[in-house]
């Protein structure tokens, strides 16, 4: 099956093709799900596929979707969110989902969200932010554990 990421502008995906892309697209993940999916018989895209839609369907997650882009938030004390992202869309459009992502969670009342990113993403989303003059929102990206500090700008 051959599947890549689609512009959320010119057509927008269910969210079984999103997950059956972003299956295929996360390269580092799918080094982790490579033995596991051996031994189940399947391909390390289809296990990755059923545990992203086992994840998605917790009930304790908020669930946000932007474009072509699936996320999920798990709230934690004092307006923290730990937010996992699901991408079918492509790069441009991506960055520019994960702004949307910040500005709901804001209105949500979240004052910081938290993400396993790569060093390519945060560098992106640092661009982008900085590109939007906005001034109150604050990054911070601890390199060894590829985690990504994003204020909402709500509260400061």
């Amino acid at each position: 099956m051959k599947v890549w990421p689609v512009d959320s502008k010119k057509t927008m995906l269910s969210p079984q093709d999103i997950f059956a892309v972003a299956a295929h697209e996360d390269k580092e993940s799918l080094k982790a799900f490579k033995q596991a999916a051996a031994k189940a018989g399947v391909t390390p895209e289809r296990l990755r596929y059923a545990t992203m839609i086992k994840e998605y369907s917790d009930p304790r997650l908020i669930r946000v979707r932007s474009g072509n882009t699936l996320f999920t938030i798990a709230a934690l004390p004092e307006g923290i969110g730990f937010v996992r992202g699901y991408n079918a869309d492509i790069a441009s459009n991506y960055i520019h989902n994960m702004l949307e992502l910040n500005k709901a969670a804001a209105r949500m009342g979240f004052i910081c969200l938290l993400a396993h990113v790569s060093q390519a993403a945060y560098s992106a989303v640092k661009s982008a932010i900085k590109r939007s003059g906005n001034k109150e929102i604050k990054m911070s990206y601890d390199a060894e554990q590829q985690l990504l500090a994003i204020s909402t700008g709500k509260g400061e």
